[in-house]
This record gives structure tokens, C-alpha cells and sequence, in this order.
């Protein structure tokens, strides 16, 4: 058994490190065309190297992924400078780790995963780098057949990517003092009563407002179906709730994530005399939250995202996740390449 799961195991890892390589190039081509900032944040944070330093170590280290994941037989150098280069990464993931401890600690954010994404990019590099030197040189024959796995582990690898930054990253609170809340809409019933979904994204903003953090609401939404906006729907439900109407900006076309990131970003802009915004929170579900953060990066404003609270279960929630990971998937080509 342990002679089969051996050589299994060491085909999703070659699986996630052409994975983690595509990922990581592609995303530096995005920041190179100045698409996107830092675009290793979504596993690594390395914002305080400079710029062509930091983009030098995530290429080199793609290029040694590839070069471990796809040669038949890696020498003893290739293995030994693999060994080093994941050692180096998963140090400083283990450093993201602490600072986010520190964060979480001093209550700067909130998060409800007891265990950081950083700690498990810290084990992922840590078995790279034991495989890297431990792992037998593989038969070229073997090798052929192996690419079948492989595939489907890069497949799957694929589709957990999405779902891990739902759960880490959507899931934690990083509220902080900022221009304006962007409350994202959703479905409004034909009784003009806001769903489950909108209601806690609604209530959510409303307390962003309570507490200080912002003195702006952008209410942003498209018509609904049943003859509702729903931008119109959450100002009058905020309202309700002892906001100022003064306080709230109702983008009517909010149609799409993209729609909502330009119009609100125009308004915005328009409310302060021509200053474009600089920090905004923006306010839905964890599993939309990634996307969010991905459309605000094409337009240059640091997104601060907090998750809505749902005190009830929501039915859809299994479907609007998985529909979820082929937009992260398609957002982050666009942002990156198109």
C-alpha cells in the first residue's frame, strides 16, 4: 500500500507545483501590465521586498516548480536548489502566519478559520521541499502514464484554489476607517422584501455605518426579476434603519460586480468634488468576496472586505459557491490577461 500511495502523492504534488507555477506567472503578467498589485497575495505576502526583487523570486521559484514537476528524472542539483527555493517560501509564509496572528491578536481583523491560509502554505512548501530531496527518480515510462494524474490533479487543485480563498480569505473581517461601505445587490422578492442574501449584506453596511468606519453607503444593485431595483430596495431598508439618507449613494445599475466597481467608483468620485476614492470596504458573501477583490485591483483602490453575517442558512448557498469558482477563474484571466 505505502508503495502505491507514494508515487500517487508525488503526482499531486507535481500536479499543484505546475498549479501554483501557472498561477503565480500569470499573475505576475498582470502586474507587470499594471493590471493588477502584488498579484502573490493570494498566497504569499511579500509587499515589503521591492518590486523587482520580489517579482524575480516568485519567477525563479516558477520556474523551478515547473522544472521539478516536469522532468523525468531531476538531478541532485535540481533537487537540492528546489529544496532550498521551497524552503525559502515556506519561511516566509511561516512569517505571514505570524503576522496574522498578530493581527487577529491585537483585533485589527476578525476571522473565523482557526488556522491561516499561510500555515497551510507553509506545510504545502515544507512536503515540496522533503519530496524534492527524498522523491526516486521516475522511469520514463511511468512518467508518460503519470501525466494522466497529474492533469487531474492540476484539475483539482484548480478547483480548490477557489473554494480555500472563500474560506480563508472571504471569511475574514478586515474592516477598517475608509471612504465609503459598497453594499453589493442581490435577489429583492416580489412582496419588494429584500432575500435572505441582501438583508444581511443590508444589515451589515448599516453597521459599518453605526460604527464610524464609514460616513458613505453605495447602495448598488440592478431591477430584479419581479419589478424591483435593488439598490432602491437597500437605501429604503437602511434608511429604515437610521441612516441618513444624506449618507447614501444608489447606483440603479449595478447589473454585474464589474458594473458595480465602475459605476460606484464614478460616483464616488463625483461626491468628492473629482478625488477618486483611495479605500473603500466592500460588503457581501465570503464566497463572492475574492472576485470583489480582484475587480477593485483593475481600478486601483484597495478593497477592504467584510463578509455579511448570516444568521440564518441560506438554501443556495451550496450552488452560489460552486458557481462561484469558474467567475474567480474567469475574473482573474481578465484582470491578468485580458
Amino acid at each position: 500500500m505505502r508503495r502505491r500511495l507514494a508515487p500517487a502523492g508525488l503526482l499531486v504534488l507535481r500536479g499543484f507545483a505546475i498549479f501554483l507555477a501557472a498561477f503565480t506567472v500569470i499573475g505576475l503578467i498582470g502586474e507587470i501590465r499594471g493590471r493588477t498589485t502584488d498579484a502573490s497575495l493570494w498566497w504569499i505576502d511579500l509587499r515589503d521586498l521591492p518590486v523587482a526583487i520580489r517579482i524575480g523570486l516568485l519567477l525563479a521559484l516558477s520556474v523551478l516548480l515547473v522544472l521539478w514537476a516536469v522532468r523525468r528524472a531531476p538531478g541532485p542539483r535540481l533537487r537540492r536548489v528546489s529544496a532550498v527555493a521551497f524552503c525559502v517560501f515556506a519561511l516566509l509564509a511561516l512569517r505571514d502566519a505570524a503576522r496574522f496572528a498578530g493581527l487577529a491578536g491585537a483585533g485589527l481583523i476578525r476571522t473565523s478559520s482557526p488556522v491561516p491560509l499561510s500555515l497551510i502554505v507553509v506545510l504545502a512548501f515544507a512536503i515540496l521541499a522533503i519530496a524534492a530531496l527524498r522523491a526516486p527518480a521516475v522511469d520514463p515510462a511511468s512518467s508518460r502514464r503519470g501525466w494522466v494524474p497529474i492533469g487531474a490533479a492540476l484539475i483539482a487543485w484548480g478547483l480548490l484554489f477557489p473554494l480555500a480563498e472563500m474560506y480563508f480569505f472571504g471569511t475574514t473581517d478586515y474592516r477598517r476607517d475608509a471612504d465609503a461601505a459598497v453594499v453589493f445587490g442581490a435577489r429583492v422578492y416580489a412582496s419588494g422584501d429584500p432575500s435572505p442574501l441582501l438583508a444581511d449584506r443590508i444589515r451589515t453596511g448599516v453597521e459599518l455605518y453605526r460604527d464610524g468606519l464609514v460616513s458613505t453607503l453605495v447602495m448598488s444593485g440592478g431591477d430584479g426579476a419581479d419589478g424591483f431595483n435593488e439598490a432602491t430596495v437597500m437605501r429604503d431598508k437602511a434608511v429604515a434603519s437610521g441612516v441618513d439618507p444624506a449618507a447614501i449613494i444608489v447606483d440603479l445599475a449595478g447589473i454585474t460586480t464589474e458594473a458595480t466597481i465602475a459605476n460606484t467608483t464614478a460616483l464616488l468620485t463625483m461626491r468628492a468634488g473629482g478625488v477618486a476614492p483611495t479605500r473603500v470596504i466592500a460588503v457581501s458573501q465570503a464566497y463572492h468576496l475574492p472576485r470583489v477583490q480582484l475587480a477593485f485591483a483593475t481600478v486601483g483602490i484597495d478593497a477592504l472586505t467584510v463578509p455579511a453575517t448570516d444568521p440564518q442558512p441560506i438554501g443556495e448557498m451550496p450552488f452560489l459557491v460552486a458557481r462561484e469558482v469558474p467567475a474567480f477563474w474567469l475574473y482573474y484571466l481578465r484582470v491578468c490577461l485580458g
